[in-house]
């Protein structure tokens, strides 16, 4: 939908007057433009500053204009205009008034058959002429189609290229969709050739008539597996329909039909118009178009689309007047700004509060300090000093809030000086606290060093029968790790993890048991027990027969005794619906865990229900989001969403954020869509919200860290990562944390951090080198389509901030622990 410009956004671009803003995605921002000579309103794509710098982009873009310019005919949004040697490179494409396909989906269900004939018909006509051209499109899918009224558009030349070409560069990065690629993508993109526009298409069609993927979901690897042996779920497309869809979806390519006989094939019996609920939102589409062109100007803040009819501005967030005619994309105020009061927060105790109310909060509600060691590292003796309790994951703490709360007077017991460790194993997802830092390893088993020294402490093996298999994703993109061990908890004096059907809580210093009970396996990377006071909470399996299903349970700390049960899946859920159904947070008061159909809150004394972010139908995935971050009165979680720019820049995410407790909709953190495509929540404190941005199948999505204000979305901070140093070698970097108002991460070299400062602003990167660290390394190479192994790829290091000192875990097993700068 039309959104309004922002003060930093052009008003001019090329020939072109800007009136409104359609988009944003990885590579610029895309706007609707009028020329002024009756040509029409066009959609006018801007590339950012900073990716026009690569030396090799501007003769790709200048290739997408070519190829845009050379082909015409029906069912195309055709070139208007371009240039790729401006000092911003644009190309403007006539405007399509109407959503993309997959927001139609979303927003109207699956097509009847009729309707996805003539859809179908309407594309195969399209890649017709891309064909006769001699172009491959390369990238069909929902997202790349446009409904308008008199018929569908494909848009998008992208990443389009001669038939006969070579790939233009020598990165093993695939170039399309997963989910709507052909085996020819999968086997790599110089095989692509014009019948797999046309497996693709079929891809897209299945995609209309059910409203799902025919490939499914889940990891990408599981995904890709499917397409390449063709293991298509055609079983809700209708008969006659998937009698012509089945002789697309083939492995050979030459068995496909052509674009011109597909559209022969889906013609008889296509609908003369689309559905009402489609042509609904086609129709608003070009009301806002009109109420947008009726302005005399752009589109700017502070327009509701009452102002829009009447060209008359008002004051900023007013909204629409009663009986307006008020159109998504036109009225866009911000869930928190200017006039909009800040959202309540529970009271939160100052850390220098009485030694005795200290204490308390420690005992009664799973507090992140307790006063109790008269003396620590670096203190004289007889000094008081805060310690830890609560341990320090991937997540951060108990709230996976992703930041710590321990200031820089916090370090491990013993800790003097930085020191280097090495693991046994392979680390695989790890937990410090104030005696040791405890890694799983890729095997199942679990290694536990010292957090003062580094020195190794115990071993832990639960006895299961491990097998051959390491830690990784299979083909059908369900999760397996040996002996199920979830990641270690590391709680005061105590290490709680899961391995071999159950749940153990071990003595932190010496690595012995204290007590067992019975509990589940981890169902994904992240699985791992959750300590809310004296309770410790896990999943627990389903009651039936040879159940996929899945339960939460409590235990109690001191003796492991089970309290109780609350359920989160059904029994009879399918194996590709299993998901990871453990605690996710805590705010000491209720716990959150992830229910088949979004998130849930219960009393961690006793497991009364409180609240639920999901939907009703407990026995279809119908999930808000996935995951659970809580900061003081509001949690937060994330879902990414098709993106119904016309860019064909990727997907959005979304950050939704609830009530802490009943979880109740709040609205969402508005996050510019240009600078999230392919982005994680990592962390959040009270202004900020932190993204790590990247994605590995989209080469013009940069890999970098943003940090945006958390009331109004604005980008405070964009830091690029050095993923690729040197032609084939590899440098991941850790999810961002935050700890003593500082956001730190590492890469395989450096650790790297950034004052948060109490106004908001950011203070600059600063890059500290680390001792004995391994530095970039060079990925194996294995066949992914039969799924990842993450003890063959180069995983990223972990970053665990315990107060003033940093550990450092690498994927080789080499740990570092050093002071956090200055």
């Amino acid at each position: 939908m039309l959104g309004p410009l922002r003060d930093d956004s052009p008003r001019a671009i090329g020939p072109y007057a800007i009136r409104a803003r359609l988009g944003a995605g990885g590579m610029g921002e895309v706007f609707l433009g009028d020329r002024g000579d009756g040509t029409g309103p066009a959609a006018v794509k801007t590339v950012r500053r900073d990716v026009a710098q690569d030396p090799g982009f501007r003769s790709r873009f200048r290739r997408e204009i070519s190829v845009a310019r050379s082909v015409t005919g029906p069912h195309l949004a055709p070139l208007l205009d371009g240039d790729a040697d401006a000092e911003v490179p644009w190309l403007a494409t006539a405007y399509v008034a109407g959503p993309t396909l997959s927001a139609a989906v979303r927003g109207a269900g699956a097509m009847d058959e009729t309707e996805v004939r003539m859809l179908g018909a309407g594309i195969a006509r399209a890649l017709a002429a891309v064909h006769a051209a001699g172009i491959v499109h390369r990238d069909v899918k929902p997202g790349n189609v446009m409904l308008a009224a008199d018929g569908p558009r494909l848009i998008d030349f992208g990443i389009a290229r001669d038939a006969g070409a070579t790939p233009l560069t020598t990165t093993s990065r695939m170039v399309g969709s997963p989910a709507f690629m052909s085996p020819e993508h999968v086997a790599g993109s110089g095989r692509v050739v014009p019948a797999s526009d046309i497996f693709c298409l079929a891809s897209l069609l299945c995609f209309a008539a059910t409203g799902h993927d025919p490939f499914g979901d889940g990891p990408v690897a599981a995904v890709l597996y499917r397409v390449k042996y063709v293991e298509a779920d055609l079983d809700d497309v209708p008969d006659a329909l998937r009698a012509v869809l089945e002789r697309c979806l083939t492995a050979d390519p030459a068995a496909r039909p052509t674009a011109a006989e597909l559209a022969g094939h889906l013609a008889p019996g296509a609908a003369a118009d689309w559905p009402a609920p489609v042509a609904g939102q086609i129709a608003e589409y070009g009301r806002e178009l009109a109420r947008v062109g009726a302005l005399d100007g752009p589109l700017l803040p502070g327009y509701t689309p009452t102002e829009a009819v009447a060209g008359r501005p008002a004051g900023p967030h007013q909204p629409p007047a009663r009986g307006a005619d008020s159109t998504p994309g036109l009225h866009l105020a911000p869930t928190q700004g200017p006039g909009l009061p800040a959202p309540a927060r529970r009271p939160r105790r100052a850390l220098g509060a009485a030694l005795a109310a200290l204490i308390l909060l420690g005992a009664a509600t799973g507090g992140y300090l307790a006063w109790r060691d008269r003396a620590s590292p670096g203190k004289g003796d007889g000094a008081e000093a805060a310690t830890m309790v609560a341990g320090v994951g991937g997540n951060g703490g108990p709230d996976a809030s992703g930041t710590i709360e321990y200031g820089r007077d916090v370090r491990p017991a013993g800790w003097k000086k930085s020191w280097q460790g090495k693991f046994g194993g392979l680390p695989l997802g790890c937990s410090a606290g104030r005696d040791v830092l405890v890694c799983r390893l890729v095997d199942g088993t679990y290694e536990a060093l010292s957090a003062g020294d580094g020195h190794r402490m115990w071993t832990f093996d639960s006895g299961a029968e491990l097998g051959g298999r390491g830690a990784g994703w299979g083909p059908s993109g369900a999760f397996f790790m040996p002996a199920g061990a979830t990641l270690p908890t590391v709680y005061d004096d105590t290490v709680v993890l899961a391995a071999g059907g159950r749940l153990h809580a071990l003595d932190a210093r010496t690595g012995k048991g204290r007590w067992e009970s019975r509990a589940g396996a981890a169902l994904a990377l992240e699985s791992a027990p959750l300590v809310v006071g004296d309770m410790v909470l896990a999943a627990a399996s389903g009651s039936g027969s040879g159940s996929a299903g899945s339960e939460l349970a409590g235990f109690d700390r001191a003796t492991g005794a089970e309290k109780w049960r609350r359920p989160l899946a059904p029994d009879d859920i399918a194996m590709a619906q299993k998901s990871n159904f453990w605690p996710l947070a805590t705010d000491g008061e209720v716990a959150y865990a992830m229910g088949l159909a979004g998130p849930k809150a219960f009393r961690p004394e006793d497991g009364s229900p409180v609240g639920s972010a999901g939907g009703k139908d407990e026995k279809s995935v119908n999930a808000v989001c996935w995951g659970m971050r809580v900061r003081g009165a509001s949690a937060f979680c994330t879902k990414d969403v098709h993106n119904d720019d016309p860019s064909g820049f990727g997907d959005d995410l979304v950050v939704l954020r609830y009530t802490a407790g009943d979880l109740k909709a709040r609205g969402e953190v508005r996050v510019d869509s240009g600078l999230v495509a392919g982005a994680a929540l990592t962390a959040l404190d009270d202004r900020v919200v932190v993204l790590l941005r990247g994605d590995e199948y989209v080469e013009s999505v940069p890999d970098e860290i943003v940090v945006v204000g958390q009331a109004d979305g604005r980008t405070l901070g964009r830091f690029p990562m050095k993923v690729h140093p040197e032609e084939g070698m590899s440098n991941p970097v850790s999810s961002p944390l935050i700890v003593a108002d500082t956001l730190v991460w590492a890469d395989t070299a450096t650790l790297y951090t950034v004052a948060l400062h109490p106004d908001g602003t950011l203070g600059p990167l600063r890059g500290t080198a680390v001792p004995g660290a391994p530095g970039p390394s060079r990925p194996p190479e294995y066949e992914r389509a039969n799924g990842i192994e993450l003890g063959q790829e180069v995983l990223a290091p972990q970053v665990l901030p315990v107060g003033g000192v940093v550990h450092i875990v690498y994927d080789d097993g080499t740990t570092v622990s050093v002071p956090l700068p200055e």
